[in-house]
């Protein structure tokens, strides 16, 4: 089922008429209405820049959602809520497509089934929304939508679809062809790389800028980024130099070919393969992992976080100390960590090795 509109007239994030609301929405709502702009600016940023473009996502699709089931989105009952919870996880009218963005145009359409991770962070979209309405939450209806989702979770299960790891061996293929003299594959190499290197998130190297590296000669260099997820202060990564695999020499290289020395690190690229001066997204960062994945005849799910879970399992295969793991790829729970840890780990790390040996 597809249904054509212009989302403006629907949106959560536009939609600001006046509505039956309890006294404490409304409290919410002047106090909201009276902050300033630096006030609302520190309010948005209490979610990182991906999260908030995630939750307009949600919004919106839930508010095209809502008009096409006749539902105004200010007004939605929790019961309303949880039925496109459930249409989200059957595949009904839970794919967003653009027919016009710079009109913020577009169309809902079925396909496939959400994840388990994706319908929930959609319900958070659609509180946050609602909540920056206005709107406030009753512990039942919040009751409510947490049986729908353990529901959803007994019926499609919580697993992610996991991204295959980049392993050195990987890297060598990959990067047997390149051309040393080309400054697209310069920066892919030292992209890709640094993606296993340094345990980064796509979107930490899609924002990375030339002054956050210092080059210790010898040693390696420090990469500090200003704002990390789940740590607002950032934090500051070491990379070590390596053998025929180095990072640190691998982005001196492509920086120098690139005649970068300021500004945005990784950047587009031009059809006649030359740099440009536009902001690499974290999207093209996974599309080229992907691609020259492909090209190399490498086997398995690529994309963009293959390098961050290569770096876990490779760490691990050698031993590293956890502590260590953790501080490079910047989580401060084992349990987050361990949805990096492959497969293989299972019988290389069992805890029952050897017990029953004696």
């Amino acid at each position: 089922m597809d249904k054509m509109s212009s989302i403006d007239q629907h949106s959560l994030v536009t939609l600001n008429q006046t509505t039956s609301v309890t006294h404490s929405e409304i409290q919410r709502r002047d106090i909201v209405g009276e902050l300033n702009s630096g006030a609302l600016r520190y309010m948005r940023n209490k979610h990182s820049k991906n999260t908030q473009e995630a939750y307009k996502s949600d919004a919106r699709i839930f508010s095209e959602w809502s008009f096409i089931k006749g539902i105004d989105p200010l007004h939605a009952t929790a019961a309303e809520i949880a039925s496109f919870l459930a249409d989200q996880a059957d595949g009904e009218l839970n794919r967003w497509i653009w027919t016009d963005k710079t009109n913020k145009k577009g169309y809902l359409k079925d396909g496939n089934g959400l994840s388990y991770s994706t319908i929930y962070r959609r319900l958070n979209g659609i509180k946050f929304a609602l909540t920056q309405l206005g709107r406030t939450f009753q512990e039942a209806e919040l009751s409510v939508f947490s049986d729908v989702l353990q529901g959803i979770a007994e019926t499609n299960g919580t697993e992610k679809d996991k991204v295959t790891g980049l392993t050195p061996n990987d890297l060598r293929a990959i990067f047997k062809h390149f051309n040393t003299e080309d400054v697209i594959d310069l920066r892919d190499r030292a992209l890709i790389t640094l993606l296993f290197a340094g345990a980064f998130r796509r979107s930490e190297l899609s924002s990375l800028e030339h002054n956050c590296i210092t080059i210790h000669p010898g040693k390696g260099m420090e990469i500090t980024l200003k704002k990390a997820k789940r740590k607002k202060s950032g934090i500051t990564k070491v990379i070590l130099v390596g053998g025929n695999l180095c990072p640190v020499r691998y982005l001196q290289e492509y920086l120098a070919k690139a005649e970068i020395s300021g500004g945005m690190v990784f950047r587009g690229g031009s059809n006649n393969r030359k740099i440009t001066r536009k902001t690499i997204s974290g999207q093209t960062i996974g599309n080229i992992v992907k691609q020259r994945c492909e090209e190399a005849g490498l086997k398995g799910r690529y994309g963009g976080h293959s390098g961050r879970h290569g770096f876990v399992d490779t760490s691990l295969k050698h031993n590293k100390p956890l502590n260590s793991v953790m501080k490079m790829t910047g989580h401060v729970s084992l349990s987050s960590l361990q949805e990096y840890f492959s497969v293989s780990e299972q019988w290389s790390d069992n805890a029952g090795d050897g017990l029953l040996n004696d």
